[in-house]
């Protein structure tokens, strides 16, 4: 599939804005993200760095820091242990089934020319998934983290100057049958793994889209 060629600008951001628990002056981000395969992740770089390449773009994001981010819980200068020891009983309490994936677009970030991969119809589950988190982790005492869900995106070039979005001949697809807690050492290009889970298949099925609910009455 082709890359949209307008400019698309995605709603949201890669950078999270910084929530009460940190500072926005902060150099890390304490988040949780859906990683792609490692293969796939691979095959990401490579197809962005030659795109960067052939557009004098900025340089694709190293393979092993690809992620499509769910939730933010702040900024922070070093891990926070008690917001952490929360998140994860906030995450360990979850039963949710695994999330089907499919990038088949590319655009830019609004405003900041970060060129990233999309689901050109969105993704419901993913959405949803979101919800459920969001839930979990307010009942655990982490109120207010994130004000608006951004469209669900991979950042594959940050810097991307003033070229065409990536044009797309197989889609990034796969099952996410985990999500992470990481703690993102922005200026280092380190993730730091805080804890991982697994979904499980046999879990309550997500809710009908409405439109589903619609055309089934």
């Amino acid at each position: 599939m082709q890359a949209n060629r307008g400019q698309l600008l995605l709603s949201g951001s890669d950078d999270w804005p910084a929530q009460r628990g940190g500072s926005s002056r902060s150099a890390s981000t304490l988040m949780f993200v859906l990683r792609p395969p490692k293969d796939l992740r691979l095959r990401m770089h490579q197809e962005a760095e030659r795109h960067g390449q052939d557009q004098a773009a900025g340089s694709a994001c190293p393979a092993h820091l690809l992620h499509l981010s769910l939730l933010s819980l702040g900024r922070f200068d070093a891990p926070p242990k008690a917001i952490i020891a929360r998140a994860k009983a906030a995450a360990a309490s979850i039963e949710a089934r695994p999330i089907p994936i499919t990038l088949d677009s590319s655009g830019f970030l609004g405003g900041k020319r970060q060129l990233a991969l999309y689901p050109a119809k969105g993704n419901q589950r993913i959405v949803q998934f979101g919800e459920i988190l969001g839930r979990s982790l307010r009942h655990h005492n982490l109120p207010g983290l994130v004000e608006k869900q951004p469209t669900p995106h991979v950042t594959v070039i940050h810097d991307s100057g003033t070229g065409d979005p990536m044009s797309i001949e197989r889609n990034y697809a796969w099952i996410a049958g985990e999500f992470t807690l990481v703690f993102s050492h922005h200026e280092e290009a380190r993730q730091e793994e805080i804890g991982r889970w697994s979904l499980d298949p046999k879990a309550p099925p997500y809710a009908a889209p409405a439109e589903q609910l619609r055309m089934a009455v």
